[in-house]
């Protein structure tokens, strides 16, 4: 049998596992079934040979033992299995994070993005407004304060002002797009690093949260939410066993 005709296999029995549940009246997930399968599988004590294709015997036992183990709603073991598939769908590290972050941040901007690019301002009036929208487009990318927050945007402005003046859109303007989306991600960084500078230093940073001090605040009362968590997982580990 090959891989792809083996994947196929699998996937018709843990459906077929969701559909027996979901007959008896429990609703389960693929994810979950997916999980079950493998455990019951790999564990020596079932006797099924993963060296060799399933037989139809093989494949009505699986799907019996499955449904049995997904049924029981008294088995501590299916509670930790259903937690851990909960966590591994759910958790994400850091970078998984941020670039998921960064993507979604990028699409809501797009708009905005190909709006400053695909700009033909001439008008004074029009340049003024072209100039305000990267303001407000760098305000956002950075996400340090409101592009709505008076103060914040005057306080970006100027900044921007240190290192791109109003004068400067007319090369801006005929530069092409890619060259263009490169500048403007050049200023994001130059103007945020300004805002931060001016924050440590105390002449700025409007709209800037302090984190240390937020994190101050937090740390506590997450370690204190974390114990009386702990506290109840224990209670309950200590009925099971």
């Amino acid at each position: 049998m090959s891989k792809a005709q083996a994947e196929s296999v699998i996937k018709n029995i843990i459906r077929e596992i969701a559909q027996e549940c979901a007959t008896q009246g429990q609703a389960v997930s693929e994810t979950l079934v997916a999980f079950i399968v493998k455990a019951i599988v790999l564990n020596p004590e079932n006797d099924f040979n993963v060296d060799r294709a399933l037989t139809r015997d093989d494949v009505e036992r699986l799907i019996q033992k499955c449904v049995e183990t997904l049924l029981d709603n008294e088995s501590p073991s299916l509670d930790t299995i259903k937690m851990q598939v909960y966590f591994d769908m759910n958790y994400t590290n850091r970078e998984e994070f941020l670039i998921e972050h960064k993507r979604v941040l990028d699409n809501r901007l797009n708009l905005v993005l190909r709006e400053i690019t695909d700009s033909r301002a001439r008008t004074k009036d029009e340049l003024e407004a072209l100039y305000r929208k990267i303001v407000s487009f760098i305000i956002l990318k950075s996400g340090l304060g409101s592009p709505t927050d008076i103060n914040v945007v005057r306080e970006a402005t100027a900044a921007l002002q240190s290192i791109f003046p109003q004068t400067e859109l007319g090369p801006f303007l005929a530069m092409i797009k890619k060259d263009k989306e490169r500048q403007l991600q050049e200023l994001i960084l130059i103007v945020t690093g300004i805002r931060l500078f001016n924050k440590d230093c105390g002449k700025g940073g409007e709209g800037i949260d302090d984190l240390p001090s937020l994190l101050g605040e937090a740390i506590p009362e997450t370690l204190n939410n974390i114990d009386q968590s702990l506290g109840l997982v224990r209670q309950a580990a200590y009925k099971y066993t």
